[in-house]
């Protein structure tokens, strides 16, 4: 009985280069200094795609993910250039978290100007590519985080003023919504539309709202709790009692004195 070969199986290595991933990605291992252990692990593949008129996009390019979050436009061409001359960068943006990325992509499709370029990469081994690196102008770390924080709780003499700048232009568009009211309508026979005068709130809200609160305070509170409420209610009850004892009794004098006339 002859011996069945072997097939080989995804995910071992090809003679030509490193080991092919899932959906056909490719591993490459990128150091930023030849003096650290860190390595990073981009991820590439062939891309192909069609252009905005429907045909397909025939340029050599590779989409690439997982790019550290410090490398800009100008890092990413050092990197490939390694591999030929490349042509363009176009940043994408995340399709598994859309609108996460929009700011700082993590993927891209670079463009070379030759398909020799994209022979080279695919054929890559599995070893650490150290890439020269130029340390962006941008905040990273504990001070991107602290930018953020600060940029969110902005000072509280600048808050003050953006308000006051609003308050002004809200007093601005009150005036000039009053006299357009005021404004003398005509009608087609050519008389005077007389209208009711309404009575409205002039100058800024604030300080009508700050009087009716003031207002409010001066108010004594009449029964707030439930036992003055209780202790009121008696108080009444006993005053009724006591009138109506007054009644009856001057009424029995009355009789007495045969000065009673209910009629």
């Amino acid at each position: 009985m002859p011996k069945r070969k072997k097939t080989q199986k995804a995910g071992k290595k090809e003679n030509n280069g490193g080991s092919v991933l899932p959906k056909g990605y490719r591993l490459l291992r990128l150091k930023l200094s030849e003096n650290t252990e860190a390595v990073r692990c981009l991820y590439f593949k062939r891309h192909v795609s069609s252009s905005s008129d429907g045909q397909e996009d025939h340029r050599p390019t590779l989409f690439v993910t997982n790019i550290p979050s410090n490398f800009d436009f100008q890092n990413v061409t050092n990197l490939f250039s390694l591999y030929g001359d490349v042509e363009a960068v176009e940043f994408v943006e995340n399709l598994y978290f859309p609108g996460v990325s929009a700011e700082k992509p993590r993927s891209a499709r670079v463009v070379f100007e030759n398909g020799e370029a994209i022979e080279k990469i695919m054929s890559v081994s599995e070893k650490d590519v150290v890439a020269p690196y130029e340390p962006p102008n941008l905040a990273t770390g504990i001070k991107k985080y602290l930018m953020e924080y600060k940029r969110e709780r902005p000072d509280t003499e600048k808050l003050q003023m953006q308000v006051d700048r609003f308050m002004e232009a809200f007093d601005v568009r009150a005036k000039e919504e009053k006299g357009n009211l005021e404004v003398k309508e005509v009608d087609e026979d050519g008389f005077e539309l007389v209208k009711r005068k309404s009575r409205k709130m002039r100058g800024s809200v604030a300080p009508k709202i700050t009087e009716i609160k003031q207002k409010k305070r001066k108010e004594p509170v009449v029964n707030f709790y439930r036992d003055q409420k209780r202790l009121q209610q008696a108080k009444k009850l006993a005053l009724l009692r006591q009138k109506f004892e007054e009644d009856r009794q001057r009424i029995a004098e009355m009789r007495q004195n045969r000065k009673f006339k209910p009629y």
